[in-house]
């Protein structure tokens, strides 16, 4: 209570305080006449000041020039990045998506770098190859369907073609094409088909399956666990009439830009299909397609389809499965291949077609793949209601040309994005000038990052997954703002009327910079945690949108606060532009509006400004009197969705796909499985053992073109007696085992039966004679093993022996393991134990000299990739959770605001996990990226709420502690999640399922985010919240560094309203947001109960009144009430 005899001029100038507290003025500028600024002494400005005040005053006092340098700066480092690296060059493809430095990688390395040399140090005679390789780290990179053509030809050039991002779209071209446009009516041949085309070609296997052919992959509607779909098949004759149609449209298109092979007559050769083998099943080539369906009556159908099961099942019959080869067609009556069949066709009766191809004769040298991709969306592809094609090649490159296209597509829709966020801006800050310097911070941060990604960090590799930082700087970029702006104004509302720009400044550069700091290092930590994932293009990503998080702040300090102190000032001087503020009106001058506020008249601005604090209020207001049901219900939904997230599965194929799945290529890439050709020549998994080779990784392991230096085993000697009979008997013990596929004979035996065949000869070779002592068998004496060895293979050209200088250096057994890309993990984990298990054993009977070899193979690479993104997003989920315990911890000094805020941290992880899952998501390459950076956005919300609940000091109770939280901290909190989920949103138009994932755990994890921090962390800070959070810390730093600061009592400042200047006083947390001097809350414990209770009453009847507040909390909006203040 105050003392009845204070003086009456004191009230008044008191309650005068209070009612500019209330209202936000329109305020002019301190004159040197001031009766405050005269009891002010200039040289003791800076005392007692903290480094960041100090700061926040000389910006404040020249903002324009702090503003020009901060942003010259910046912009200078932001074009020295592409400058200084050479520019940037984005990969849109799926490059680098492999693990690396990891025990199963340094093997598969040191085997990719002998396989790219192997025919150069094979004829290497001097051994420099061997010195080159050893001394140099080996360039170049190859994907798993690129390593056939890289590892048999060493100069094997990438023939992608590079796109002209700046030129004419690819795909414009393919919009002035259409089928009517081709169709002029006119048959397709004029001569009969055996006279004018090669017809050899349709019986060929290797030229139709196996060359640059592009082919249509044929699927029957509906689907197979559809009622209908019975009785739907590709044989029957309104969708064979379909194929057929859709096959003549298709070659038109091909002729007229001479994309097919031709025949005599000028036309593209028939593609080898259904149809093909129904003309030449009726001897009908010429015929128009429905004049060959007239043909093809019910009876045809029966005996066309009798005719197919009987070639299918004589295909498959006579198949060799070890050699590839096909047996001989004696019952087949036309030239069938099994691309024309499913799987499933001819198993238990099944005598449905519902998945066929049609390979179109395009093998020539004047054709590549990439030359079909301006016209091949204009390709029939029937596209009925029981038929659909899809047009592709066997090779990726039109997948990667259209991958490319779409990313280029996508930055475009990022741009759409940070539209978005300008508007937010404005929407928010209602400034014009705020919103411009807030976009240059987050355009700038984008290019500076860069600058520090690639020249600090020196990573020159910038993947496609990169492009998310846009986002990232959208939305991370707008949150700081907000908070920057907030605080600013808050600081500004508190502030008695006599403040100026510098006296706000010192408030809120330190009040902001803090909060900002907190979510920053712990975002920012959230993304860097994923640098311990070992595979190049996550690794990337993580360290660019850190840097990203990083920079953003800074900026955000460098040309955020110069610009809020110029606005400020503008302001301050009675600017009416509407670039400084949209609120403002020409015709309202500086003094009219202060004479009203004299009269105590209400400011419109003013409570439009209060209305959001008004309706938090009432939120906080309702979810105060549900706290008990709300803590139960959010209990539960934790509970449950504990249990779904639980069930996160790991995916069944690690296969990385760039475009979505409802793209013609990729149902292309998944139909195709579907054909039993694809089915009998499956291709299998390489595995190489190697005896001489060591294991390590010696390139950059951010740059996937970066492989490695040749590490030689120096120990390796297979020349003793010991060593050459346990490399005889080696294979047969390998290849014994149901896991591993033998696919040639070992090196060690073939130079075996070359030594028996020579032995008995006459005249042997000069091989033989000159170097292996007539031995007849192995072992082979000592001194001759290496001479006899590498002679017999340069005689035999086997490069599986490999010498320098004489000695044998590398022996290799190749073999194969039935998988396949597609194949599941746990079907690649087993057959990796098992052969892993072999291996081992096999060592530890070897002899010394070869007992320290391995085994590697690009799908157990492929395998540890997923086990690495595994263990990456429990890692780095860990660690971010980790640190963000450690931030609250620091920030709040309060274990039990560490533990609220952790539950719920761990609450909004959940329920984004379980809400994934129930979308059937898998825990794969992008989805562990995410989880990590799920946890670190889950974390700002937290924060900013807690930062907020410990701002006063003292004992003040926890709802009013709450209720300061979500009216302080939720306008910036919930504009940041609105232009987070508006950028969100936007992406999910994007093309690459990256930018779609990530935007859907963005707008889950947002979601939840806002769930979380507003309902169940206020409702347990609200039940459960201390009232002193640092008494605990306070206390036992008091006893450890002896401080005696919370002990002193300031002295002639213990009126409610101070008369000095406001830069002169010593404030509190309170004193910082509401204007009133710091009340010392240890001689308020010396007095009685009932003055406590009275001091506390006081304290929250004030807060009340900048609120319109009731006691009880309730928003008293009358005008009577707002009259009486």
């Amino acid at each position: 209570m105050e003392d009845s005899n204070e003086n009456p001029l004191e009230e008044e100038d008191k309650a005068k305080t209070v009612r500019q507290i209330s209202f936000k003025l329109k305020r002019e500028p301190l004159t040197s006449k001031s009766a405050d600024n005269e009891n002010i002494n200039p040289e003791n400005e800076n005392t007692k000041k903290t480094r960041i005040q100090r700061l926040a005053r000389t910006t404040a006092r020249q903002p324009k020039k702090a503003l020009l340098v901060s942003s010259a700066i910046a912009i200078v480092l932001s074009a020295l990045g592409p400058l200084i690296s050479g520019g940037l060059e984005l990969t849109t493809d799926t490059k680098g998506w492999r693990s690396r430095g990891t025990f199963i990688a340094n093997r598969e390395m040191q085997a990719e770098v002998l396989n790219l040399n192997r025919f150069q140090l094979f004829r290497d005679d001097d051994g420099s190859h061997w010195k080159l390789l050893r001394e140099t780290v080996t360039e170049g990179y190859y994907e798993f369907s690129q390593r056939k053509t890289a590892y048999a030809d060493p100069e094997a050039t990438d023939r992608r073609r590079v796109l002209d991002l700046d030129g004419e779209s690819l795909d414009s071209k393919a919009n002035n094409f259409s089928i009517e446009s081709y169709n002029d009516g006119t048959s397709n041949r004029s001569l009969a088909f055996e006279d004018t085309c090669d017809a050899s070609w349709y019986s060929n296997y290797e030229e139709v399956l196996f060359q640059k052919n592009m082919y249509a992959v044929w699927k029957v509607f509906p689907n197979e666990d559809d009622d209908a779909a019975v009785s739907s098949s590709a044989l029957d004759k309104n969708i064979l009439s379909q194929m057929c149609e859709a096959e003549q449209n298709t070659m038109k298109i091909m002729q007229h830009n001479s994309l097919c092979v031709i025949c005599s007559d000028g036309s593209c050769h028939p593609p080898h299909s259904l149809v093909f083998l129904l003309r030449q099943k009726m001897r009908t080539y010429d015929t128009s397609c429905e004049d060959l369906m007239e043909l093809y009556t019910s009876t045809v159908q029966e005996n066309f389809t009798d005719e197919l099961l009987s070639c299918t099942d004589e295909y498959s019959r006579e198949f060799n499965e070890t050699t590839g080869i096909p047996g001989d067609m004696e019952a087949c009556p036309f030239d069938y291949l099994p691309n024309v069949v499913d799987t499933n066709f001819g198993k238990d009766g099944n005598r449905n077609v519902r998945y066929t191809s049609s390979f179109f004769h395009t093998t020539s040298d004047d054709i590549e793949p990439l030359d079909f991709y301006d016209f091949y969306k204009s390709f029939d592809k029937a596209n009925s209601e029981t038929l659909f094609g899809a047009y592709n090649f066997e090779s990726s490159d039109l997948t990667d040309m259209a991958s490319e296209l779409a990313s280029n597509a996508d930055v475009n829709i990022a741009l759409a994005s940070l539209g978005l966020t300008i508007i937010a801006l404005l929407i928010h800050n209602k400034s014009p000038w705020l919103c411009l310097m807030g976009f240059l911070q987050i355009i700038v941060a984008i290019p500076l990052a860069y600058f520090g990604y690639s020249v600090v960090a020196g990573i020159e590799f910038f993947p496609l997954l990169n492009l998310i930082g846009l986002f990232v700087a959208s939305a991370i970029g707008a949150d700081d703002i907000f908070v920057a702006v907030d605080k600013w104004n808050n600081a500004r509302i508190a502030s008695p009327n006599e403040a100026t720009t510098e006296d706000i400044a010192e408030i809120a550069l330190p009040d902001a910079a803090g909060a900002m700091f907190l979510t920053t290092i712990t975002t920012s930590v959230a993304f860097l945690a994923t640098c311990i994932c070992p595979i190049t293009p996550i690794l990337c990503f993580a360290v660019y949108c850190g840097l990203l998080v990083l920079f953003n702040y800074i900026l955000n300090i460098l040309i955020v606060f110069p610009a809020l102190c110029q606005w400020d000032t503008w302001q301050q001087n009675g600017s009416t532009s509407r670039f400084v503020d949209l609120r403002n009106k020409k015709n309202n001058t500086t003094e009219k509006a202060d004479d009203e506020m004299e009269e105590g008249l209400d400011d419109k601005t003013s409570i439009k400004i209060e209305r959001k604090h008004r309706i938090l209020l009432r939120i906080f207001n309702q979810i105060d009197k549900f706290r008990w049901p709300l803590l139960v219900a959010c209990l539960v939904v934790a509970g449950v969705c504990l249990y779904f997230a639980l069930q996160f599965p790991l995916p069944e194929s690690m296969d990385v796909r760039l475009l979505p799945a409802s793209d013609p290529l990729e149902l292309h890439n998944v139909w195709k499985d579907n054909l039993l050709n694809m089915d009998l020549w499956k291709p299998v998994a390489m595995v190489y053992v190697l005896f001489g080779l060591d294991t390590g990784d010696t390139g950059a392991e951010n740059n996937p073109d970066s492989l490695s230096k040749l590490l030689l085993d120096d120990t390796f000697n297979p020349s003793s007696e010991g060593a050459q009979l346990y490399l005889r008997d080696f294979c047969d013990s390998l290849f014994g085992q149901d896991f591993a596929i033998q696919l040639d004979m070992c090196a060690i035996n073939e130079f075996e039966i070359w030594l028996e065949d020579q032995s008995s000869l006459v005249t042997p070779s000069t091989a033989y004679s000159d170097n292996c002592n007539a031995a007849a068998a192995l072992p082979v004496p000592e001194s001759a093993f290496d001479s006899c060895i590498i002679a017999w293979s340069k005689e035999t050209v086997n490069i599986s022996v490999l010498q320098e200088n004489g000695k044998v250096r590398v022996l290799i057994i190749t073999g194969a393991v039935d998988l396949q890309v597609k194949s599941s993990l746990g079907e690649i984990g087993t057959m990796w134990d098992d052969f892993e298990a072999h291996i081992e054993d096999q060592s530890s009977l070897a002899p010394e000299g070869v007992n320290k070899f391995y085994h590697a193979s690009f799908m157990w690479w492929y395998w540890d990739g997923s086990v690495q993104m595994t263990k990456t997003a429990t890692g780095s989920g860990l660690i971010t959770l980790g640190f963000a315990s450690l931030v609250v911890i620091f920030s709040s000094k309060s274990l039990v605001l560490t533990l609220v805020s952790t539950v719920t941290i761990f609450f909004i992880l959940i329920a984004s996990s379980a809400t994934l899952v129930g979308l059937g998501w898998e825990l794969g390459f992008l989805e562990s990226i995410c989880f990590s950076i799920l946890i670190g956005i889950s974390c700002d919300f937290v924060i900013h709420f807690c930062h907020a609940y410990k701002h006063f000091e003292g004992n003040i109770d926890s709802q009013l502690r709450a209720r300061f939280a979500v009216v302080d901290m939720g306008p910036s909190i919930l504009a940041a999640a609105a232009t987070t989920i508006s950028a969100a949103s936007v992406m999910l138009f994007c093309t690459t399922p990256f930018f779609t994932k990530f935007a859907t755990v963005l707008f889950v994890t947002i979601i939840y985010a806002i769930i979380g921090s507003f309902i169940f962390y206020i409702v347990l800070v609200d039940l459960f919240g201390p009232a002193e959070p640092t008494k605990m810390f306070d206390l036992c730093w008091k006893s450890i560094v002896r401080k005696k600061e919370d002990e002193e009592i300031v002295k002639n400042d213990s009126s409610l309203v101070a008369s000095t200047r406001p830069s002169m006083i010593r404030r509190s947390s309170v004193k910082r947001t509401y204007g009133f001097d710091e009340i010392d809350f240890d001689e308020i414990e010396k007095d009685n109960n009932g003055n406590r209770q009275s001091k506390r009453a006081s304290l929250a009847q004030s807060i009340s009144i900048k609120y319109f507040l009731d006691l009880d909390g309730s928003v008293d909006d009358s005008e009577e009430e707002k009259s009486n203040l």
